[in-house]
C-alpha cells in the first residue's frame, strides 16, 4: 500500500521531480552541444571541412545552447535544494520549463534549419545583415526572448518565496548577520544557497530587463518601425545581459557545492559575516566586468572603460575566496568519501581559479588590446564554464542520482571523473597556447600554421566524450529510482 503523503510532501515530490527533469534535459542538451564542439575543434585542426555557412551556425548554436543546457540544470538544482525551506510553486516551475523548452526548441530550428548564423552574442547589427532569411533572425531572437521569460520567472519565484520565508529581502540577504544585527527570533538566517539564490534572482531581474532593452529595438527594425539604432549603446545592453547571464551561471553552480561538498565530508558550511558580505558585494560587482568587453570600442567612453577593469579585478575577489577556501577548508583534515561528485567539484574549483586568473588577464586594457580577439578568450570562459559552472552542477546531479554511498563512489565513475578532468584540463590548454600565440577566435577556417594545438586538443575531446558517455549509462539506470523517491536532503549549512 503506497504511502499517504500530505499536501507538503506532494508539493515537495512535485518540485524534486520538476528539478530532475530541470537537470536531466540540460545535462542531455550539454552532451549534445559538446558534441557540436568536437565537430568545430575537428574542423580547426583540419580533419573535418564543415564549410563556414555551417561552421557559424554550429558556432552560433554551440554557444547558446550551451549556456541554456547548463542554465537550465543549474536552476533545477538549485530549485531541488532551497525548496524545502522557500517553497517554490512546481506549477511555475513547470510553466518556467515549458516556456524555456519552447525558446530552446526555436534557437535549434533558427540555426539548423534557418541558417542563423550571427554567432549566440548575436552582437547587433548582425541579426539583420546577414544573408539568412528574416524568419531565421525572428525565431533566433524570439527563442531568447522566451529563454529570458522562463528565467525572469524563476527569479521571481525565487524573490517571492525567499521575502515570504525571511520576513524581508533584507533578511533575505543575510543583512542580520552582515550588520551585526540580532536575528529576529520568528525569522530564521538564510543558508549559503539560499542567499546566492536571492542574489542571482535580484541581477537575474536587472539582466533579463538589459535584453528586453537590447531586443525590442531589433523587433521594432524588423517590423519596419524604425531604420535602425545605436550600435555602441546596443552592444552595452547585449553584454549587460548575455555576460551578466553566464556570470550568475556560475553563482548557481557554486551554491550547488555548497549543497553538495559537506555530505562527503561530514562537514557543513556556516553562515557567517564573510560568505554574507561575499554575496552582498556579488549583486554590484557581477554587473561591471561586462564592460571588458568593450574596450575595442573606442566611442566607449573612457571612465567606463576603466570601471570595466576594476570590475573584473574585484568580482572574483569575495564569492572566489569564500568558495574556494570554505571549500578547502572542509576538505583539508576531513575523512572525504572520495566519489564522482567530489572529483568534479575539486576539478571545477581548479578550472574556476585558472579561468578566473586568465579572465582577470583578459580585462587588464593593455593585455586586452592584444589578446582580446584570440583564442585566449574562449580558454578561459571554457575553463571556468566547462570545470566550474558544468561541473559544479553536474556533481550535484551525480549527487542527487547516487547519494553518498551509491553507484558515484564506485571505481568505474572515479575513473570516469578522472578522465572527464584530464580531458577538460588539456583541451582548455590548448586554448590557452593558441591564444598565446594569437590565433585569433571565430575563425571558420584556420591556416595550417594554427593547427597543430587543434589537433593536440581533439584526443582530450575524445576523452571527454567517453567521460561522459560511462557517466550518462550510470546517470540513464538511477534515474527511475530518484524519479520515485524524494531528493536527497542536502547537507545544512545554517
Amino acid at each position: 500500500m503506497a504511502p499517504v503523503r500530505t499536501n507538503g510532501e506532494q508539493l515537495q515530490r512535485s518540485v524534486d521531480q520538476a528539478a530532475l527533469v530541470y537537470l536531466l534535459t540540460g545535462f542531455a542538451v550539454f552532451l549534445l552541444m559538446g558534441l557540436l564542439g568536437l565537430a568545430m575543434r575537428l574542423q580547426h585542426a583540419g580533419w573535418l571541412d564543415l564549410g563556414p555557412r555551417w561552421f557559424y551556425r554550429i558556432m552560433t548554436l554551440h554557444g547558446a545552447g550551451m549556456v541554456a543546457g547548463v542554465l537550465l540544470a543549474s536552476l533545477g538544482g538549485v530549485s531541488a535544494v532551497i525548496a524545502p525551506r522557500i517553497g517554490l510553486s512546481p506549477r511555475l516551475l513547470w510553466s518556467a520549463y515549458v516556456v524555456y523548452f519552447l525558446g530552446s526548441g526555436l534557437v535549434v530550428l533558427a540555426t539548423l534549419v534557418g541558417g542563423f548564423a550571427a554567432g549566440w552574442t548575436t552582437t547587433y547589427p548582425l541579426p539583420v545583415r546577414g544573408d539568412w532569411p528574416v524568419s531565421a533572425t525572428w525565431g533566433f531572437l524570439f527563442g531568447y526572448t522566451l529563454v529570458a521569460v522562463a528565467f525572469l520567472l524563476w527569479c521571481l519565484a525565487v524573490l517571492l518565496g525567499a521575502r515570504r520565508r525571511f520576513g524581508s529581502l533584507a533578511n533575505a540577504l543575510a543583512w542580520p548577520v552582515l550588520f551585526r544585527r540580532p536575528a529576529s527570533g520568528e525569522r530564521p538566517l538564510p543558508t549559503g544557497p539560499e542567499l546566492i539564490a536571492t542574489v542571482v534572482a535580484l541581477d537575474g531581474v536587472i539582466a533579463v530587463l538589459a535584453g528586453v532593452v537590447y531586443l525590442v529595438p531589433i523587433f521594432a527594425q524588423l517590423l519596419g518601425l524604425v531604420s535602425g539604432f545605436d550600435v555602441l549603446f546596443a552592444k552595452n545592453m547585449l553584454f549587460l545581459f548575455g555576460h551578466t547571464l553566464v556570470n550568475l551561471n556560475i553563482y548557481v553552480a557554486v551554491a550547488l557545492v555548497y549543497a553538495t561538498l559537506g555530505a562527503y565530508t561530514g562537514r557543513s558550511f556556516k553562515m557567517s559575516f564573510p560568505v554574507a558580505l561575499a554575496f552582498n558585494l556579488v549583486i554590484v560587482l557581477v554587473l561591471l566586468p561586462y564592460f571588458h568587453h568593450l574596450y575595442q570600442d573606442f566611442a566607449q567612453p573612457l571612465p567606463l572603460h576603466l570601471l570595466g577593469q576594476f570590475g573584473s579585478y574585484a568580482v572574483g575577489v569575495p564569492a572566489f575566496f569564500v568558495t574556494i577556501i570554505g571549500s578547502l577548508g572542509l576538505l583539508y583534515g576531513s575523512q572525504v568519501r572520495w566519489s564522482a561528485p567530489v572529483i568534479f567539484v575539486l576539478a571545477g574549483l581548479w578550472g574556476w581559479t585558472i579561468g578566473g586568473v586568465a579572465a582577470v588577464i583578459d580585462g587588464t586594457i593593455a593585455v586586452n588590446n592584444v589578446m582580446h580577439n584570440t583564442l585566449w578568450v574562449p580558454a578561459h570562459f571554457h575553463s571556468y564554464y566547462l570545470f566550474g559552472a558544468a561541473g559544479f552542477t553536474w556533481a550535484y546531479l551525480f549527487h542527487r542520482l547516487s547519494g553518498v554511498e551509491g553507484w558515484a563512489r564506485s571505481v568505474a565513475a572515479r575513473r570516469l571523473a578522472w578522465l572527464y578532468a584530464i580531458g577538460a584540463g588539456g583541451f582548455v590548454l590548448a586554448f590557452f597556447f593558441s591564444g598565446l600565440q594569437s590565433v585569433p577566435r571565430r575563425y571558420a577556417v584556420h591556416l595550417a600554421e594554427w593547427q597543430g594545438l587543434a589537433q593536440i586538443a581533439v584526443p582530450f575531446v575524445l576523452l571527454l566524450v567517453v567521460a561522459f558517455a560511462g557517466l550518462l549509462l550510470m546517470v540513464v539506470r538511477s534515474v527511475p529510482a530518484a524519479w520515485r523517491l524524494p531528493a536527497i536532503e542536502p547537507a545544512a549549512d545554517d
